[in-house]
């Protein structure tokens, strides 16, 4: 057996975003950007090799900081034709994940802020040129991207497994609370009932303030899976619930990212 048939036997999903990353490469480019209200935030900007206008994504990491995991995803929006942006945003903040909470306090304002001006610039990206945009956020960043999508600066929103307690610094969730309403963009919510680091309640907690606010969502339990399921395969049930959680992802920006 060749070296790529060997390791094509055992992939598992963020294997698969590894290979992706390369085909997006060899037929895009991938470059490094500097984002934000003061242009201080690092970002990965991956652009495909298909004609325009196409439309964006914020790609928005977890609590871990900017990863391999975060750019191989993105790499992976790419190759469907999205145009991926990745903000190094708790860098920039000198944030680490034992100040993590800082992100959701003191400094939350500030990085939405900068998260929006960094919408502003994958916008104005001569291959999105205006094209619609979405967020798509991992624990930490699935905060902001729920936030960025019931403030309509983005046209759809996803939540893998998010923090929107703020690290337990809001367990009742006041900041969706007040800034959900019948005009805010879609939201996707994707989470695991056995989640030991952000409890599934703040995920159903969620889904019933957009009800409530009569703003549009979608939520998705995976029952006995854990936190970060699409980046640890080999923990009970992630590996098909990353697999569903991707196509569900496709499906929604694909109906909700259409130009007007």
């Amino acid at each position: 057996m060749t070296p790529l048939a060997r390791l094509a036997s055992r992939l598992t999903l963020g294997a698969a975003f590894v290979l992706t990353l390369a085909a997006a490469s060899a037929r895009g480019e991938t470059q490094t950007v500097t984002v934000g209200a003061s242009h201080k935030m690092r970002a990965i900007l991956i652009t495909p090799d298909v004609p325009g206008p196409r439309p964006g994504i914020l790609v928005l990491h977890t609590s871990g900081g900017l990863q391999s995991a975060d750019t191989d995803f993105a790499a992976a929006l790419a190759r469907q034709g999205y145009v991926a942006l990745v903000p190094a945003f708790m860098e920039a903040y000198g944030i680490t994940g034992r100040t993590r909470r800082e992100t959701f306090t003191g400094a939350a304002q500030s990085v939405y802020d900068d998260l929006v001006a960094a919408l502003d610039m994958l916008e104005h990206q001569p291959k999105v040129a205006g094209a619609p945009l979405g967020a798509i956020g991992f624990s930490n960043g699935g905060y902001f991207a729920m936030w960025l999508a019931a403030t309509n600066k983005v046209r759809a929103g996803v939540s893998y497994y998010g923090a929107l307690s703020g690290a337990g610094s809001d367990t009742s969730l006041s900041r969706f609370r007040s800034v959900f309403n019948a005009s805010s963009a879609p939201v996707l919510i994707l989470h695991g009932t056995a989640d030991g680091t952000v409890p599934v309640g703040a995920a159903q907690h969620l889904a019933e303030i957009a009800a409530a606010a009569h703003a549009p969502y979608e939520l998705k339990l995976y029952p006995g899976v854990d936190h970060r399921f699409d980046r640890t395969p080999d923990l009970p049930g992630a590996r098909e619930a990353a697999a569903d959680a991707w196509q569900r992802t496709l499906t929604f920006l694909a109906a909700n990212l259409q130009p007007r």
